[in-house]
């Protein structure tokens, strides 16, 4: 296992430093809309209520149709993130799909900042669609980011939070699995 930051007993690197650990939520081109029944995530706002206006407003200016992460999708939005952090020198613990987004959690021993990171994986995610399939807005903007805090909020991750989403899911222990 890792020493995730704030996390003592984890085995700890040799040189005593901890690993950021985050979990990246990437959201599919035109999905989360904002007249989602459960609501919608509003950047720097998190999720708020429902907005059937501003869903229509949204979707009027829409390039492209709104991407569903089909199985083979999936399973290729997988195998991207799994590149992208190989070359990045990243550990990816954790990978799941859902029709409309994918997670990722990964951990580094660099001192490169999440935001690099996660801006990497989006980039080889795009870059590998677009060669693949065909150019076209894959991902929504940004992107989010929760910084893992401790042993306990990782352990909720893996077995429960990201174990439970409906889609192909990656992950250490277990490989590729539906």
């Amino acid at each position: 296992m890792l020493r995730i930051a704030g996390a003592p007993g984890r085995n700890e690197p040799s040189d005593g430093t901890t690993m950021p650990c985050f979990l990246f939520t990437y959201h599919g081109y035109g999905t989360w809309m904002p007249d989602r029944r459960e609501g919608f995530v509003q950047r720097g706002k998190g999720v708020v209520p429902t907005d059937p206006r501003l869903a229509t407003t949204y979707r009027e200016n829409q390039r492209q149709a709104t991407v569903d992460f089909d199985h083979s999708l999936q399973k290729r939005l997988i195998e991207f993130v799994r590149e992208s952090c190989r070359y990045q020198a990243c550990r990816t613990h954790f990978v799941a799909t859902d029709p409309t987004h994918v997670h990722v959690l990964t951990s580094w021993r660099s001192e490169r900042s999440w935001f690099v990171t996660r801006r990497q994986i989006r980039s080889t995610i795009t870059h590998g669609l677009n060669r693949q399939i065909g150019r076209r807005p894959w991902l929504a903007k940004g992107g989010s980011r929760r910084q893992v805090g401790d042993e306990q909020h990782f352990d909720y991750l893996v077995n429960k939070y990201l174990a439970t989403h409906r889609g192909w899911k990656w992950c250490e222990r277990r490989g590729l699995f539906l």
